[in-house]
């Protein structure tokens, strides 16, 4: 018995040493390294941590543009899509349209409230040579100035005729317009100069201008007695006229002031200037410019009856009313004239027109 018992003894020792005791069904707590447990039985033994779930590649965003810089798509193939601009929502709420400002019309209609008070700058030549100095410069200009002048007035403004201005100021029912910013070119005596230099520029600029004539000086030649300087005959004078471009008016027969003469003198030399110029340009004749400006009541009133619908005031003399411009609801029978000298530069021209319309007060 006593061997019985020893031998059971040794049984149960073996077995607990073999590792046949009994097994925790509970999931087994780790221990720490320092209860003597080796690592890979407590790396055996740990509950496992679960891997990291993998995060989904998220589509880059595009770098945040300047402001005011133009969006390009890109061209990476790792864009699943076209990026969209940071911070855009799916609804952009639609900016609001600036106003549109009227523009301003180039053209005004007869008889409208614009129509009344829009200036008009009649320009005044005369010769055009190279042969001028300070004592009839007032008179006389470079034909290359004159080329600058024209081109410049072309650029700056719009070039109409005395005409046009005319029968806009005469228009009763809208039918007539005139531009915002116009400009006329007028020349008297009638100096040959006006046909070999001016015209070919005035046709290259498609200038409009009126020529009043002295009607007893036509073709005259200079050192003859009669004329400083060579005016240009009849047929020039047609040729002129004929191209639409040219107005052939009247500047009287003698180139006198009507202002000092009698009622019958004053009669002629409307008179006879006006059947001249109807018949050698088979034309009607008339608008008048007094010659030097000179005029009084009784030329104002003869030269209406002798059918002149427009009459230039001011002529030769460089005055101050020399300055002026003209609106249109001052009429057409005190007409007034810039006149130009020979020592006025292009930009001098299109300031003195400039400060001349400033000037001009239409309240």
């Amino acid at each position: 018995m006593k061997k019985l018992s020893l031998i059971i003894a040794l049984i149960i020792s073996v077995s607990v040493f073999a590792g046949f005791a009994p097994k925790n069904n509970g999931n087994p707590t780790p221990k720490p390294n320092d209860q003597g447990a080796p690592a890979w039985l407590n790396e055996a033994n740990a509950t496992p941590t679960p891997a990291p779930t993998a995060k989904p590649t998220q589509t880059p965003r595009p770098t945040a543009r300047p402001a005011g810089a133009t969006f390009e798509p890109t061209t990476d193939p790792n864009f699943s899509q076209t990026p969209e601009p940071e911070n855009s929502s799916s609804e952009q709420p639609s900016a609001t349209p600036e106003p549109t400002q009227t523009p301003k019309p180039e053209f005004v209609k007869a008889g409208t409230p614009e129509a009344e008070t829009i200036k008009v700058p009649i320009l005044l030549y005369h010769h055009i040579s190279d042969d001028f100095n300070l004592t009839n410069a007032i008179s006389i200009i470079s034909p290359r100035d004159f080329n600058l002048h024209m081109t410049a007035i072309k650029t700056q403004y719009t070039p109409i005729s005395l005409r046009e201005y005319v029968e806009f100021v005469n228009c009763k029912d809208g039918s007539k317009t005139l531009p915002t910013n116009p400009i006329i070119v007028t020349f008297d005596d009638g100096y040959l100069s006006n046909y070999e230099v001016a015209y070919p520029i005035l046709k290259k600029l498609e200038i409009p201008a009126t020529i009043f004539i002295v009607t007893d000086t036509v073709g005259e030649k200079s050192g003859d007695g009669k004329v400083n300087y060579t005016h240009f005959n009849w047929e020039q004078a047609k040729e002129m006229q004929d191209s639409g471009l040219i107005d052939i008016e009247s500047h009287t027969n003698d180139h006198v002031k009507l202002g000092q003469l009698d009622a019958d003198t004053v009669n002629y030399e409307l008179r006879k200037s006006k059947y001249l110029i109807e018949k050698n340009l088979g034309k009607t004749c008339d608008m008048i410019a007094y010659p030097y400006g000179s005029y009084s009541d009784t030329a104002i009133q003869a030269s209406k009856k002798a059918g002149f619908i427009a009459q230039c005031l001011v002529g030769d003399d460089a005055t101050d009313i020399d300055y002026e411009v003209n609106i249109p609801r001052d009429g057409v029978m005190n007409l007034t004239r810039i006149t130009v000298s020979g020592t006025m530069g292009n930009v001098n021209i299109i300031e003195l027109v400039r400060k001349s319309i400033a000037n001009k007060k239409t309240d």
